[in-house]
C-alpha cells in the first residue's frame, strides 16, 4: 500500500459526474488584458507566456495560458471565450471549447501540455483537437499528453497487484465518500469509463493511433514518465496525484527534431 502523503497540489471537490456545463471557477481578481481571439504569437510572448496548457480546470499553471470550456468568476465579472484574462495577477486564461477551431493562430506556440483531457473528448473529437493543436504549435514543437492508461486498469482487474486498493486511497483523498468507492475490481475498471464526464479511455497504441490520425509523425511519438520529459518545465506539470494510473506520451509536431 502507497504511503499517505500530503497532495503536491490543491484538488477540486469530489465529484463522479462531469459537472454543470454552466459551471464557473471563483477567483479573487479577474483582469481583461485585452487579448482577443485569434490569440498570436506576439500576443504571448507580450503576456510573458511560454505554453498552452489545455484543460486546465483547477491546475492553472503560472508562465502558461491556461484554457478550458469551464469559465472563471469573480464576483460579477465572468470570462467570455475567446478572451484572455488575468486571473488573481498570477495566471492567464481563455475560456474556449476545444471541440471547436482553437482560439489560436497558426503556430503559437512550442508547448501544449494536457492532464487527464483528451479522455473526456469523443475520440473524433479527440482527433479533431489533436489536429487543431498540431496547428497552433510551431515546427518541432512538443505535445505533452497526460491520460488514463487502459492497460493499468486492466492489468490491475485481471491480476492482484494492489493497484486497485492504492487507487481507491487515492480516490478518498480526492473527497470520494467511502460507501461511493466500493473495493470491486468490476467497479474500479468500470468507473474509469463511466464517470468523470469521460468519453474513451486510451492505452499506448490507440493513443498513437488518434495522434498519427492527427498528423504526428509516428517516429516523434515517445512514451514518457511521471514528469520525465523532452523539457524538464513541461513535465514538471504534472500532478502527483494521478501518477499511479496515468499513461504519459510527448509528441512533436512534423519538420523539427
Amino acid at each position: 500500500m502507497e504511503e499517505k502523503k500530503p497532495l503536491d497540489e490543491a484538488v477540486a471537490p469530489w465529484t463522479w459526474d462531469e459537472g454543470d456545463p454552466e459551471e464557473e471557477f471563483p477567483c479573487r481578481r479577474l483582469a481583461d488584458t485585452g487579448v482577443t481571439a485569434p490569440v498570436s504569437a506576439g500576443d504571448l510572448a507580450a503576456l510573458g507566456v511560454r505554453g498552452i496548457q489545455f484543460g486546465s480546470w483547477d491546475g492553472q499553471a503560472p508562465g502558461w495560458l491556461n484554457t478550458d470550456a469551464v469559465g472563471l468568476r469573480c464576483g460579477g465579472a465572468r470570462t467570455e471565450t475567446g478572451r484572455v484574462y488575468r486571473v488573481d495577477d498570477v495566471t492567464n486564461f481563455i475560456k474556449a471549447d476545444a471541440r471547436q477551431r482553437l482560439p489560436f493562430a497558426d503556430h503559437v506556440t512550442p508547448w501544449v501540455y494536457a492532464e487527464h483531457f483528451i479522455e473526456h473528448l469523443s475520440l473524433d473529437a479527440g482527433i479533431s483537437w489533436l489536429r487543431e493543436v498540431r496547428r497552433i504549435l510551431t515546427p518541432g514543437g512538443l505535445l505533452r499528453l497526460t491520460t488514463p492508461d487502459l492497460a493499468r486498469y486492466a492489468d490491475g482487474y485481471r491480476g492482484d497487484d494492489d493497484f486497485y486498493s492504492t487507487h481507491r486511497e487515492r480516490l478518498l483523498r480526492l473527497g470520494a465518500p467511502p460507501h461511493e468507492v466500493p473495493k470491486r475490481r468490476a467497479f474500479m475498471l468500470n468507473q474509469i469509463f463511466h464517470f468523470h464526464g469521460h468519453r474513451w479511455i486510451y492505452d499506448e497504441d490507440e493513443l498513437v493511433f488518434a495522434l498519427t490520425t492527427a498528423g504526428f509523425p509516428a517516429d516523434r511519438i515517445v512514451r514518457r514518465a511521471y514528469r520525465e520529459g523532452a523539457v524538464a518545465e513541461v513535465a514538471t506539470l504534472d500532478r502527483q496525484i494521478r501518477n499511479d494510473e496515468t499513461l504519459y506520451a510527448e509528441a512533436r509536431s512534423p519538420d523539427g527534431r
